[in-house]
């Protein structure tokens, strides 16, 4: 007997959907452009359970004969391409006719769909891959595509659904990534019989990027020569986001999540940003259909290019000539005039930045106790002689801690290079600490214990509550975490479609940007996982908040502000390492030196 065989059409129809078909969002993404192909200007979106339970779209685009609709859920029928040489000249969003047999074959799905010009339309419902009924129905012209119960039949595929929230959050970015390439189409979305969101057709794609990343300035970028064409439009490296949601990249007008693409503008960026930061903005390349290759994945959110090297530095010469010519820097000559005179007011009276402490609360007891002399205690351990990090060099004493007995505490303080660096002495060498690092790691765990203590921390209510604009996805985060949220110190609410009213923060946040802590705080919230509270997520959401709320480069500090950050990091439980795991000190033993200017 053989033992290769044919696979039956209903197990091929399966693994094809697990190609394309992923979660809802796939859904919503493959019926979107088929809207979109269809030549719609209007198209509503209604959602249950995240689109677990149910997926709508309804548009008003060409629709379909009975004939075409009959032909459209069979595998591989498509009206988008005729013969090999349409294959590599692709200029619609759809071409493999995989979408709605594929959809079909793992939900109960409905279709109800008129072409223009006839009198009645044709209604499919098809359970499982299986045709149930065809029947003529009234119908104005346009299609309804609903899918029900997704993954009903395949229960291995369900349960790695996650919950209703982070499914949604999933569906509305890929609503986001398609309203933003078509302007001049309204999209309507509605979840659980609320309207979330409307995006009104706009006359100008700079319309429609403020609706989808509002509150953000972004600067256009304009650029075209023998390879491309690309427009769009960009932020500045000075209000990075801490991971690329916000980043929206086109090719002749698809989206996609194409590795090549994001690395380029990473390298235009380059120092500009931070490591682990990311710019905002959309990209739009158009290029020959003929010379992109989009038949690379399933799911076709990735591309090849033919000549890939000359793309690439078309790319880099459009957007490098964006960021030399600093646009976010035009109109600072009244910020720079500012800053001179608040300088020159500061000079006048020196005690001014002197009590301007760092934020830090009193410390405790048992810290200021260390602080009455700058030589290690009898019997302490000796520090370590070398050059690398003082928590390694914790690890080399055997177990033995040699920062117990306030080591931070009992430095000498000498001064501040570069106004980020505190330069100290010890009795075996020079003592570097990083102090955003150093104050970020007190800051990090006094948030973090207030909350898993209940001890509700110190809420500063705003005079005059301010409103942050939000996209869509951050504000359903929002919503779905506001309650631990309070935990925390922030009192907000809902305020219109894009944005939220802020009317309390944590007291040590009341001098931030709202709008940027706001934004990385859901990104973390919104990141990997799936988290089901708040407290999952607690030592990312805790950096952040951290982050925002410490002392920063360019900041000078006084000798006292110096002593109290030490006295904190002596109260600290791991006094070492920031949040992220960047170190917060240095030694340069004298050992070190001794070989630097060849004395020994």
């Amino acid at each position: 007997m053989a033992k290769i065989r044919t696979l039956p059409d209903v197990l091929v129809s399966k693994i094809a959907a697990g190609e394309i078909v992923e979660r809802p969002a796939s859904v919503v993404k493959e019926l979107l452009e088929n809207s979109i192909d269809a030549g719609a200007t209007r198209i509503s979106i209604h959602l249950e359970a995240g689109g677990k339970r149910l997926v709508r779209v309804v548009d008003n685009g060409h629709g379909m004969s009975r004939d075409d609709a009959l032909m459209s859920i069979e595998r591989h029928a498509t009206s988008k391409i005729r013969d090999i040489e349409d294959l590599f000249s692709i200029e619609t969003l759809g071409f493999r006719g995989e979408a709605l047999p594929s959809i079909a074959s793992v939900s109960r799905f409905r279709m109800i769909t008129a072409a223009e010009g006839l009198k009645s339309g044709t209604e499919i419902y098809i359970e499982g891959g299986v045709v149930r009924k065809i029947k003529e129905t009234a119908s104005p012209a346009g299609s309804s595509v609903e899918v029900k119960n997704l993954f009903f039949n395949t229960p291995p595929r369900l349960k790695f659904l996650k919950r209703p929230e982070t499914e949604l959050g999933r569906v509305l970015e890929v609503i986001q990534r398609e309203a933003l390439s078509r302007p001049g189409v309204s999209f309507e979305v509605f979840s659980d019989g609320r309207t979330i969101h409307r995006y009104g057709a706009s006359e100008s794609l700079a319309q429609r990027v403020t609706q989808i990343i509002p509150g953000t300035s972004l600067y256009p970028v304009n650029f075209e020569d023998e390879t491309l064409v690309l427009h769009g439009f960009l932020g500045s490296p000075l209000d990075p986001r801490s991971s690329m949601r916000r980043l929206f990249t086109y090719v002749n007008s698809r989206p996609v999540r194409d590795r090549f693409i994001n690395r380029i503008i990473m390298e235009c960026y380059g120092r500009m940003v931070e490591k682990g930061r990311y710019p905002q903005g959309a990209v739009f390349i158009d290029r020959d259909p003929a010379l992109v290759d989009v038949n690379v994945h399933p799911t076709k959110s990735e591309v090849m290019f033919e000549s890939q090297y000359e793309v690439g530095q078309s790319i880099r010469r459009a957007i490098g000539g964006m960021l030399a010519d600093a646009p976010w820097m035009k109109g600072s000559r009244g910020r720079t005039q500012k800053a001179l005179e608040d300088f020159y007011e500061r000079q006048k009276d020196p005690g001014l930045s002197e009590n301007r402490d760092y934020s830090a609360t009193a410390p405790s007891a048992k810290a200021v106790s260390t602080r009455t002399t700058h030589e290690p205690e009898p019997g302490s351990p000796h520090p370590h002689k070398g050059g690398s990090s003082v928590f390694e060099k914790s690890l080399e004493a055997g177990g033995e801690d040699m920062f117990s007995g306030g080591f931070y505490s009992s430095l000498k303080f000498l001064g501040q290079v570069g106004k980020l660096y505190l330069v100290c002495e010890d009795p075996d060498g020079i003592i570097l600490i990083d102090q955003h690092a150093a104050h970020e790691r007190v800051n990090f765990e006094r948030i973090r214990k207030s909350y898993l203590e209940e001890a509700f921390s110190c809420s500063q209510k705003l005079l005059i509550p301010e409103v942050v604009e939000l996209t869509v996805r951050e504000i359903n985060t929002a919503l779905q975490f506001s309650d631990e949220m309070e935990k925390l110190g922030f009192d907000f609410e809902v305020f219109g479609e894009n944005a939220v009213r802020v009317k309390s923060v944590p007291g040590f946040l009341r001098d931030s940007d709202y709008a940027r802590v706001f934004g990385d705080l859901f990104d973390e919230l919104d990141g990997l996982g799936d988290p089901k509270s708040l407290e999952e997520r607690l030592d990312g959401v805790c950096a952040t908040m951290a982050c925002h709320s410490s002392i920063t480069a360019n900041r000078k500090l006084s000798e006292r502000e110096a002593r109290t950050l030490f006295a904190d990091m002596d109260a600290s439980e791991n006094p070492h390492a920031c949040p992220h795991g960047r170190p917060v000190a240095t030694r340069i033993s004298y050992n070190m030196l001794e070989k630097m200017f060849k004395r020994t």
